[in-house]
């Protein structure tokens, strides 16, 4: 037998600090060196002469990317060209400074473009005051930053998790559904409202089908046809794999747009672009509270999208990613741009590929990149001029055509019926509610999921399988194994806290009044915390247990659960436990192993059967001393007689 007194002593120093407490947060988050605070000091000693060529190489080919995107998302958030060009500097280099990420490529993106429309369109029509709208854009980066920055400083990267998977899925095919619908105003030329619904975005399409404009619909329908089968192309001809098509066709249709007079012909052109690095600009601080709803999807949606992409990377390359950092860099990256009129930036899908395609090794392509936009904003702009928007209608089509992914529906249908329940809300409630309705609805179900999971967890009665080594697995999976003779072994797959303590208890009861155990085993292996609401239930468990005859056991707990239910005063050391059991307070032995436990039943199980026999025995006897003590009398009385 081993208790709790045989096992090895957990030891902590009394210098060490509650990770919990305010002063191990600090400590936690104040940089100790130099490399620790600016990761790409350390990355760029260790970079060689080849390593520099191909970020060179590597910064140049997302420049050249980045260039008709930023125009592109920028109209995509209602907002003019030149800040999406901005947007491109310096969220970029304050990345690269502090991000984590070696090849992650900041910038505008799509969803959180469309985000930023919805939320902002809300609190100022865009065509009435352009300016202030701007400022708004620029406030919700800054709102963004703090959030992402606040959850990186407390270590809340977690709560970005409450966003799972199919959630993400569901919305994002949806919204990049809207997207491309949002776009039919600038394909056809068509006076259309704007709106994140789809029915409110397809009814007056269709109404107003027979005004299209025919060339500015042949230009945006042939730039789309051109971008798919440029990247057809470029997947079967390596030697194009770094064609950039979008830049190309960007300076193919200024040129045309220009000797052809596009303008002159009724195609919509983006027109004089300012020139020259965007001067500091203070924001709308008294805005902040309008766009809190709207930076918190922002900041979730934004980081869990930037995240997934350079994690995947960074597991190829064989370097390690924290999630704490990540936060940090890109509130960071949105504060600082906030400031130098930048729209809310993330890590964007499509670039951050490219940009490990095209052979990056560190964020000196991301400097690259930001040095190749500053010369764009001080010298290029005027070349814009003549570009029709069509085009950047197009890109937008044709970038967010590849996030709609009806697979995920089919696969999730097939291995988990909750999960596909969760993706077929967020589509529906992104595609006919709007976005952030989508995100909160079905953010709200994922929780309720979750809770309803852990309310009801799976659970198992655990037998013995094989002897040597001994080896205990669930009864309904192994029918055939044994169960260990008068023990019910049980195991919960799930932390033992108010929303399932209950459920646990009566579980227990029933199972308990079916197998008649003598001795109760709770493995704890799968049980990662027990909460007070558990501790109780425990208690009243063990104290049906003693009133019934039986013994309550546990096991398998990790270290900090088993300090908490010692500190409870549930589980206690042998000497301890003696001297309880004298008072007539008994308390529950606790094992490190299944294996000692199972002995332990088995010894306790071999005491209670002799205590039995004893018993019988003495019943036995004193019911013989009953029979002759009435036999005497009767020989008395009949003397007497």
């Amino acid at each position: 037998r081993a208790s709790v007194s045989a096992r090895p002593v957990d030891t902590m120093t009394s210098n060490v600090l509650d990770p919990n407490s305010i002063k191990a947060i600090i400590k936690a988050n104040v940089p100790q060196s130099l490399d620790e605070l600016f990761p790409f000091i350390g990355v760029f000693k260790s970079l060689s002469r080849d390593d520099i060529k191909s970020d060179v190489v590597a910064g140049l080919t997302v420049a050249v990317m980045v260039v008709p995107q930023g125009m592109a998302y920028a109209a995509l958030a209602q907002l003019t060209p030149e800040i999406g060009l901005y947007s491109c500097i310096m969220p970029i280099l304050v990345y690269a400074l502090l991000g984590s990420s070696r090849q992650l490529a900041v910038g505008p993106v799509a969803m959180v473009a469309l985000l930023t429309s919805a939320g902002l369109s809300e609190i100022q029509n865009p065509a009435e005051d352009p300016e202030r709208y701007q400022r708004l854009a620029s406030t919700l980066a800054l709102v963004v930053g703090l959030l992402q920055a606040g959850m990186g400083f407390l270590k809340l990267e977690f709560v970005a998790r409450f966003l799972p998977h199919p959630v993400l899925s569901g919305f994002t095919s949806a919204a990049a559904i809207v997207i491309g619908c949002s776009q039919l105003k600038d394909i056809f030329k068509l006076s259309l409202p704007r709106s994140e619904r789809l029915q409110d975005i397809l009814d007056p399409f269709f109404n107003k089908l027979g005004e299209t404009h025919g060339m500015t619909f042949g230009v945006a329908f042939s730039s789309i046809v051109f971008l798919l089968a440029a990247k057809k192309v470029k997947q079967k001809v390596k030697v194009l794999k770094r064609f950039p098509e979008a830049l190309f066709l960007v300076v193919f249709f200024i040129l045309v747009s220009h000797y052809a007079g596009f303008a002159e012909k009724g195609v919509k052109v983006i027109g004089k672009v300012p020139a020259g690095f965007p001067a500091p600009q203070n924001v709308l601080w008294g805005e902040i509270g309008k766009v809190m709803g709207t930076a918190t999807s922002i900041a979730l949606v934004g980081f869990l999208e930037s995240f997934a992409v350079a994690k995947t990377i960074a597991e190829k390359e064989g370097y390690r990613m924290s999630a704490q950092r990540e936060l940090v860099g890109l509130g960071l990256a949105n504060v600082v741009g906030a400031f130098f009129k930048c729209m809310p930036t993330t890590g964007g899908f499509s670039r951050s590929a490219v940009n490990y395609q095209a052979g990056a090794k560190s964020t000196l392509a991301s400097l690259v990149t930001a040095a190749f936009m500053v010369i764009t904003v001080l010298v290029l702009t005027p070349l814009f001029t003549d570009l029709p928007k069509p085009i950047l209608s197009a890109i937008i089509v044709v970038a967010v055509a590849t996030l709609v992914d009806f697979n995920e529906f089919v696969h999730l249908w097939r291995t988990d019926k909750r999960d596909f329940a969760l993706v077929v809300v967020a589509f529906l409630c992104t595609l006919f509610w709007g976005l952030l309705q989508g995100i909160l609805v079905s953010a709200g179900l994922a929780v309720v999921i979750l809770v309803q999971r852990v309310a009801s967890p799976h659970s198992a009665v655990l037998v013995q399988i094989c002897e040597d080594p001994p080896t205990f697995r669930n009864r309904d999976r192994f029918p055939e194994g044994k169960q260990v003779p008068k023990t019910l072994i049980y195991r919960m797959d799930a932390p033992l806290f108010y929303a399932n303590a209950e459920s646990f208890k009566d579980e227990l009861a029933a199972l308990t009044s079916e197998l008649d155990p003598r001795v109760i085993i709770v493995h704890g292996g799968a049980m990662p915390h027990v909460d007070s609401s558990g501790v109780a239930v425990l208690e009243q468990v063990r104290a049906r247990c003693a009133a019934r005859g039986k013994t309550l056991v546990l096991c398998e707990f990790n270290g900090p659960t088993r300090d908490a239910l010692e500190t409870a005063g549930l589980v206690t050391d042998k000497a301890e436990s003696d001297a309880a059991g004298a008072a007539g307070k008994k308390k529950v032995e606790m094992f490190l192993t299944l294996n000692e436990a199972v002995a332990r039943a088995k010894t306790l199980v071999q005491i209670a059967a002799k205590e039995d026999v004893a018993l019988d025995v003495s019943v036995d006897d004193d019911a013989a001393r009953r029979s002759f003590d009435a036999e005497a009398k009767t020989v008395v009385s009949a003397r007497d007689c």
